[in-house]
């Protein structure tokens, strides 16, 4: 009797690390605001080049997506990661890591039900 798991929610496009990492690297840049805003523009360059390096690693060697992939989601998180305020990453990485969290929690099999045991004799 073999019946197929119906899945309502469908696998999120990246790696819920990848989603993570976006949404550490948006935090740093309310830090580097704070101490010299003139910095922003380097703080964004860099830590637009660590997301693309980071996802696409992630989504590489732990997501197992092809290189051509890999890339592309790197270029889409590292441009997310980078834009100068700390909100974008956060408002894209938090959705998907929630996305992430309910597939995984979704497609978890129920609990399997014990058969009575009879009671013991004595």
């Amino acid at each position: 009797m073999s019946e197929e798991i119906r899945r309502p929610v469908p696998p999120p496009p990246f790696h819920p690390l990848s989603a993570f990492v976006t949404i550490v690297l948006d935090g740093f840049f309310a830090i580097f605001e704070v101490l010299d805003p003139l910095l922003m523009f380097v703080t964004s360059g860099v830590i637009g080049l660590l997301g693309f390096i980071a996802v696409t690693m992630v989504q590489r060697h732990i997501a197992k997506d092809e290189w051509g992939a890999a890339i592309a989601k790197g270029i889409v998180m590292g441009i997310v990661a980078g834009v100068p305020y700390p909100v974008v990453g956060t408002a894209v990485g938090t959705p998907l890591l929630v996305w992430s969290g309910l597939h995984q929690w979704i497609k978890l099999p129920p609990p399997k039900v014990q058969d009575k045991l009879p009671p013991p004799e004595g």
